[in-house]
């Protein structure tokens, strides 16, 4: 049943929160499944293509994402004090924040856009391979465009998500990432042409879904409702503590997204093909990654409402909920993973001139390791959404800097001295770096736990 905005706040204040977490997460993980399958298709298209296409998509993606997580940072970071004083149920202070927040995005997309003239000029600066700038130079550039419609996309999600309609979300997304893929296998089975037109497909479903996003942002009987004239003259001290919260959210993001690119140039050691196994590699783990991110992902937003209502002792529960519900969820995916496995990795080393036997072992060698990473993930991701729905971004920031640049980069520097299979190496690189950020990840969350807990009685 759709609830008005008021009643999803009293439901997420007192409801039973397995029952709310499952409900507001499920459509959520549903997507993620969807998002991590259409991303497996869209790879295997690109691998249809070869070796040096897959692994171009897969190198320029790594870049595109450290642009993304400045803008999905700040939303992500901002939706946690508009989910305060949605909780608090100070409507003015919502729309503020709101306004505020979409001011800052127009900033950002503006600088994005004045790079396009360099990107070659980046990517030799950041020693790209020459052969995925030759490849890739028009693909990165038509994503940069697409990321930065994409944060149109983002504001809506994250708006209803905040009013528990997450069910719109799955639905609208869904239907965008099967267009997506759509335009992606008419470019490149049928009309045959290269890695670009897949960008072109992205950007293609991004601008249409932007103008269904647009449609719902101003929204006049919503308190989210954007505000022209209160986005251009803003707001003073609004903007402030906006980016206060999020600039460690956008660091963080860009950060992972910065070390995946020097675990990538650390691969290209082995060939340029190791850096496409290990992105096939993620992608297919990515399914039990994205299953258990979903309900993470509610969680967070129930965790800082009730923080902001004042209900601390009910945060706290709302976290060992969620680590419940994803471990379960973890076990039923890997089960799904270790069935499917061959064929999964088979139909990402097969192109146009049929299977690849030495691209096919050397993703199986990495994902042996990876998969098993994916229960370190269902537990840092429980306990990085408790800590960003409390609004501590900077104790998150530390942890992905300890994930990438303690855990990641530093071990495999190691392993390469030990192991010289590269794929092993990568692999073991993947299952330390997941579980072993877990678990100071779960001692602070005890601790803050711990805190709050003494602070409710």
């Amino acid at each position: 049943m759709k609830m008005t905005e008021k009643e999803f706040r009293e439901y997420s204040l007192s409801g039973n929160l397995y029952t709310l977490i499952i409900q507001v997460g499920t459509p959520l993980a549903i997507f993620a499944l969807f998002n991590c399958l259409f991303s497996i298709l869209d790879t295997m298209m690109a691998s249809h293509l070869g070796t040096i296409a897959v692994s171009s998509v897969a190198y320029m993606n790594q870049l595109r994402g450290i642009l993304n997580a400045i803008g999905s940072g700040l939303i992500t970071g901002s939706m946690i004090l508009i989910n305060r004083a949605y909780g608090a149920g100070d409507n003015e202070k919502v729309s503020i924040l709101m306004n505020m927040l979409i001011r800052l995005i127009v900033i950002i997309s503006l600088i994005f856009f004045l790079m396009l003239p360099f990107i070659p000029w980046l990517l030799r600066a950041i020693s790209t391979p020459e052969e995925f700038i030759e490849e890739g130079v028009l693909y990165f550039r038509i994503l940069i465009i697409a990321t930065v419609l994409n944060f149109i996309n983002l504001v809506y999600i994250n708006i209803e998500k905040t009013r528990g309609r997450t069910g719109v979300i799955m639905i609208i997304n869904i239907a965008s990432m099967v267009l997506k893929l759509g335009l992606s296998a008419y470019f490149i089975y049928v009309i045959e042409k290269g890695i670009k037109y897949i960008a072109l497909a992205t950007l293609i479903t991004y601008t249409l879904f932007a103008l269904y996003s647009l449609t719902h942002i101003f929204d006049r009987t919503s308190i989210f409702c954007i505000k022209p004239q209160l986005v251009i003259h803003g707001r003073k001290g609004y903007t402030k503590s906006l980016v206060n919260i999020s600039y460690p959210v956008a660091i963080e993001d860009s950060a992972f997204s910065l070390g995946k690119v020097v675990i990538n140039s650390l691969a290209a050691g082995y060939g340029a093909e190791m850096i496409g196994a290990l992105g096939i590699s993620n992608n297919i783990c990515g399914i039990a990654a994205n299953l258990e991110n979903g309900f993470s992902d509610a969680s967070s937003s129930i965790v800082s409402q009730n923080y902001g209502a004042g209900k601390y002792d009910r945060a706290v529960k709302a976290y060992i909920a969620n680590i419940v519900i994803t471990f379960i969820a973890s076990a039923i995916a890997l089960t799904f993973l270790f069935i499917m496995d061959e064929p999964l990795i088979s139909l990402f080393s097969t192109s146009k001139q049929g299977l690849d036997a030495s691209f096919h072992d050397m993703i199986k060698r990495i994902f042996i390791f990876d998969a098993f990473s994916c229960l370190g993930i269902a537990l840092n991701g429980a306990g990085m959404d408790f800590l960003l729905g409390l609004g501590r971004t900077r104790i998150t920031l530390v942890l992905n800097f300890l994930k990438i640049f303690v855990f990641r980069i530093p071990v495999l520097f190691i392993l390469q001295q030990f192991i010289s299979d590269g794929a092993t190496a990568l692999g073991i690189m993947m299952l330390i770096s997941n579980v072993g950020i877990a678990i100071p990840t779960t001692l602070i969350c005890a601790s803050v736990s711990a805190k709050l807990l003494k602070n409710s009685k």
